[in-house]
C-alpha cells in the first residue's frame, strides 16, 4: 500500500527571461528546439528574486537567461545543494560579472573579440546538450548574431547594420507573433534573410522610428546630474536607437537618459562614464554604455497628485 504524500510532484523546466526585447525572447524559440515541455516567465530585472523563490520547489531545472539574480539570492541558492544543482543562469551584462563568483550562473560580457548577449551564451550552452536539426541550422545561427548584434551594438561591418532589422520587427510583431513567426521561420528556411515584404515592413517602421526620434529629440531637456551634462528625454518606443542617435549626435552630453514613465529608465552613452557604475546608484546595472534602472514605486500616483491637486488616489485591492 503506498502512502499517500502532499508532495507536489516537480515539472521539468522553467524558463525565466528578459521580457523588454529580442535579447529576452528569442531564448523561449531556442528552448523550444531543445526541450520537448517547459514552463516561461518573462519578467523585469527587480521581479527575478521574487518569482524565482515562488518556483525553486516546483520544478526539477530553472534557467534564467539575460537577467540577474541578487547576490543576496545568490548566496542562498549557493548555499543550497538542491537549488545551485537546478538552477543555471546565463547573462551578459557587465554589471553582473560578480555573478561568476557563484557556481550556477555563467555571466559572459565579451569573449575572442565579440560582444555577448543573452541569447547567445543561452545558445552556446544549448547546443552542448542538445542535437535538435532545428538549433544546429544556419537560420537559426543567424537569428541569434542578430540578435547579439543589435543587443550589444557590436557593429564591425555595414552587414552588420541589417540587425538594427530584427528591433524593427519585433517591435511590428510584439512577442508572441515574433515567438511564433520566427520559429516558423527557421523550420522553413535553410539561411536567414528577408523576403521583399519583410524588407518593405521593415522599411515602413524605420520611417516611423526615424520621425518619432526626432520628436523626442526636439523635446530632449538638458541637465546637470551628478556631476554630469546629461540630456533627458520622455519616449516609450525605440529607446535603444533614440539613444544611441542622441549620445552619438550630442557629444556635449556625457550620456543620455530616456524615461519611461510606465515602465523603466535607460541610460546610453559612448564611453565618457561608466552606466553599469552609474545605474548602480539608483538600483540598476547592465553595460558600460546601455544601463537601466527600475522606476521609483508609486511613481504613477505621484505624477498624477502633481497633475491633479485634490485627486484621491484609490488603494489597489
Amino acid at each position: 500500500m503506498e502512502v499517500p504524500t502532499n508532495k507536489m510532484e516537480e515539472k521539468e523546466l522553467l524558463l525565466i527571461s528578459h521580457v523588454a526585447d529580442p535579447d529576452g525572447i528569442t531564448p523561449v524559440i531556442l528552448a523550444s528546439f531543445s526541450f520537448k515541455e517547459f514552463d516561461t516567465l518573462l519578467l523585469n530585472p527587480g521581479e527575478v528574486d521574487e518569482k524565482l523563490k515562488e518556483n525553486l520547489e516546483k520544478y526539477k531545472e530553472i534557467h534564467i537567461v539575460d537577467l540577474p539574480v541578487s547576490e543576496e539570492m545568490a548566496k542562498e541558492i549557493d548555499a543550497n545543494e538542491k537549488w545551485k544543482n537546478k538552477v543555471k543562469l546565463f547573462d551578459h551584462h557587465h554589471g553582473n560579472l560578480y555573478l561568476n563568483n557563484y557556481s550556477f550562473a555563467k555571466v559572459i560580457d565579451e569573449q575572442n573579440g565579440r560582444k555577448e548577449s543573452g541569447t547567445s551564451n543561452y545558445y552556446n550552452y544549448l547546443i552542448n546538450i542538445s542535437d535538435n536539426p532545428l538549433l544546429h541550422k544556419n537560420s537559426t545561427k543567424g537569428l541569434v548574431d542578430q540578435v547579439r548584434i543589435i543587443d550589444t551594438y557590436d557593429f564591425k561591418t555595414e552587414e552588420d547594420q541589417k540587425a538594427h532589422n530584427i528591433d524593427a520587427l519585433f517591435t511590428i510583431l510584439g512577442r508572441q507573433n515574433y515567438i511564433d513567426y520566427f520559429t516558423k521561420y527557421i523550420e522553413n528556411n535553410e539561411i536567414f534573410e528577408y523576403t521583399e515584404q519583410e524588407q518593405f515592413l521593415i522599411k515602413l517602421e524605420k520611417d516611423k522610428m526615424n520621425n518619432y526620434i526626432e520628436k523626442r529629440e526636439e523635446e530632449m531637456i538638458t541637465a546637470e546630474l551628478e556631476g554630469h551634462n546629461v540630456g533627458i528625454v520622455y519616449a516609450e518606443r525605440y529607446r535603444s536607437d533614440l539613444g544611441n542617435y542622441l549620445a552619438t549626435k550630442h557629444e556635449e552630453l556625457d550620456f543620455i537618459i530616456i524615461i519611461n514613465i510606465a515602465k523603466s529608465i535607460s541610460f546610453r552613452g559612448h564611453d565618457k562614464v561608466d552606466l553599469s557604475v552609474f545605474a548602480k546608484k539608483f538600483g540598476g546595472g547592465g553595460h558600460k554604455n546601455a544601463s537601466g534602472c527600475s522606476l521609483p514605486q508609486n511613481l504613477l500616483q505621484d505624477v498624477t497628485k502633481l497633475i491633479f491637486k485634490n485627486i484621491k488616489i484609490k488603494e489597489e485591492k
